[in-house]
């Protein structure tokens, strides 16, 4: 359970899902990853795409997490429904923001996320509620993402309105390196003490934090700061960058006989 090895406080490591086939999730499950993200927000994953990729990750045994497309409670409560890890939701800047996040994501006492009764989260309609609100607790992950210098400034904020619901706060490096005028230069200063201080504020109120890593030492990086919740590439990325290098072998090796 992707949600307790966090509260033990070990590293993560997970990658991107964009494509909406269920044999790319099966396939980046053999590789070793610790969970997979399901991109709704980028990606071209609808309703019915979702559900078949969160069936291909249950049955491959890697927790899916949803990044929904915004901070709309439907679609929030509508992945949790599909029977998804956790979600997370992007471009969060406020208290208000998050206070809408757990409304729509965490069961009574902690939100209003709808019952909805005959899906997959409570067994189509076979288990008693207050079974069915324990396990989500236990084992829904809802995570933020702060990816915006006016995140970063209303971060206390965004930390009071959390309290303990809100199980990992993700820094988003592309955006947030834009908002700063800087855009996707992973190695300016600038940025990188901008990480280093968020991650100080998180961890200062005992709070998981999460990151996007361009590369594996950049996550190195990252994780000695402190950082255990870990993403890197994507599945498109991986087929794109790994076809590219097998037909430069081949273009190398076949040189002169084509």
């Amino acid at each position: 359970m992707l949600k307790e090895t966090l509260a033990s406080k070990n590293a993560v490591f997970g990658t991107w899902i964009r494509i909406p086939h269920p044999m790319v999730v099966e396939a980046i499950a053999s590789a070793g990853f610790d969970f997979v993200h399901l991109d709704q927000e980028h990606g071209p994953i609808g309703t019915a795409e979702l559900d078949q990729l969160i069936l291909a990750a249950k049955a491959s045994g890697i927790p899916a997490v949803v990044r929904v497309p915004g901070k709309d409670g439907t679609r929030i409560g509508r992945a949790l429904d599909l029977g998804a890890e956790g979600v997370i939701i992007p471009h969060v800047t406020s208290g208000e923001d998050v206070r809408s996040i757990i409304r729509a994501g965490r069961f009574h006492p902690s939100g209003m996320r709808g019952v909805a009764g005959g899906c997959r989260a409570d067994g189509y309609g076979t288990l008693p509620f207050v079974e069915v609100s324990e396990a989500a607790e236990r084992r829904s992950i809802l995570a933020v993402q702060i990816e915006s210098k006016e995140a970063v400034e209303r971060l206390d904020e965004i930390l009071d309105a959390s309290g303990d619901s809100v199980d990992v706060f993700y820094i988003g490096p592309a955006d947030l390196s834009q908002s700063l005028g800087i855009p996707c230069q992973f190695d300016h200063p600038l940025l990188g003490e901008t990480i280093r201080q968020i991650t100080e504020r998180l961890r200062a109120r005992g709070k998981t934090v999460g990151i996007h890593a361009p590369t594996v030492t950049h996550g190195v990086e990252y994780a000695k700061m402190g950082i255990r919740y870990i993403t890197c590439s994507m599945d498109i990325v991986l087929l794109a960058s790994r076809a590219e290098a097998l037909a430069a072998e081949w273009r190398e090796a076949l040189k002169g006989l084509r």
